[in-house]
């Protein structure tokens, strides 16, 4: 029983390793006037328009787009919000990070995987859930579960929400049980307040923020090269299940962090715009971070494409190791067949 397992486990790891799905989205609904940046061009957002791999959205004051995937699961972003979709580092990712302003989502249960929402500060995992987001100028966030469940982490910590709980997540902190009753439009206007005081304070913390992604990207590609030895020389299932497991761990990991790091660069290009020609030490402060977070991303980027080229080699692994058991299977019936044509109860 536990080898029939193993094998089993081991097909599954291939459907999440390889997957044969991907998600689309596309304009379902919208009011007001909204754009989107696709390739550094901007366009007006129009209804029945299908986004995706790293474009931009933002909505004007008093405007609203609807995007809805093919679940019919959706997303709606309220007026005055910057969200991007996917990457363009990421073919085919569909994960929403919101930069800032407000989101509403609400997700249909999958059978496999879970949806991902993500700001500068955490990562929101979803399954079968309603909740909504929002994010400061600042970069710090806020999360209201309406039904169901969702997972907040970021490096620094992890929490488990429940229907009718809220958390906070502030820039470089773990995420921490929220307060009840207060509006997201109060909450994001009380932050942006606060934020011409503590801009320093703020700058700092982003950097340490960007530094924390920095560390992880370089212990990330030192554990890669580990694990594409230990995968090219899988000998048996149980080798293979455990690359796999390994394989897909750190695809989930480095795929977060990517989607943070990208919502932060993005957030501290925003902050450069609001001080840029104003306060020069404040915008050089966050010039200089913006660099160290490119850095950043190039590492992450070749961290995700060593990966990619792991989970290659897995296939072939794969392929060979069950091409030898089928292959032992087919001997072994072929012996019995031997056996008992010597048996003596057929003689």
């Amino acid at each position: 029983m536990k080898h029939v397992i193993k094998i089993i486990m081991t097909g599954l790891l291939i459907l999440l390793l390889f997957p044969c799905f991907a998600y689309s989205m596309k304009v379902s609904f919208f009011l007001g006037k909204s754009t989107v940046i696709r390739s550094g061009k901007t366009a007006t957002l129009h209804l029945g328009d299908i986004v995706g791999d790293g474009d931009v959205i933002k909505t004007g004051k008093g405007a609203m787009v609807e995007l809805l995937y093919d679940d019919k699961s959706k997303i709606t972003i309220k007026e005055n919000t910057v969200v991007q979709i996917g990457s363009l580092k990421v073919k085919g990712s569909s994960d929403i990070a919101v930069i800032s302003g407000e989101v509403m989502g609400k997700y249909k249960k999958l059978k496999k995987g879970e949806y991902k929402a993500g700001t500068p500060t955490t990562i929101c995992a979803v399954r079968g859930t309603e909740f909504k987001i929002a994010v400061s100028k600042g970069g710090d966030s806020k999360i209201e579960l309406t039904d169901g469940k969702v997972d907040v982490r970021n490096p620094y910590g992890k929490i488990e929400l429940k229907k009718g709980s809220s958390a906070e997540i502030d820039m470089a902190e773990k995420p921490v049980e929220g307060e009840s009753g207060e509006s997201l439009s109060d909450w994001q206007n009380e932050k942006n307040d606060s934020l011409k005081d503590d801009i320093d304070d703020q700058a700092d913390k982003y950097k340490s923020h960007i530094g924390n992604f920095e560390e992880e990207a370089e212990a990330s590609a030192a554990e890669l090269e580990g694990l594409g030895e230990s995968t090219k020389n899988a000998a048996s299932k149980k080798d293979l299940a455990e690359s796999g497991e390994k394989i897909v761990k750190s695809e989930s990991l480095i795929e977060e962090n990517m989607l943070m790091t990208d919502a932060s660069k993005m957030s501290i290009e925003n902050l450069m715009e609001d001080y840029a020609g104003k306060e020069d030490d404040i915008y050089s402060k966050f010039k200089k971070i913006a660099k160290e977070c490119n850095k950043v991303q190039e590492q992450q980027v070749k961290n995700h494409q060593a990966l990619q080229k792991i989970k290659e080699d897995y296939k072939k692994a794969y392929d060979q190791i069950m091409k030898k058991f089928k292959d032992d299977k087919t001997k072994i019936y072929k012996n019995l067949e031997e056996m008992k044509k010597k048996s003596p109860l057929n003689k």
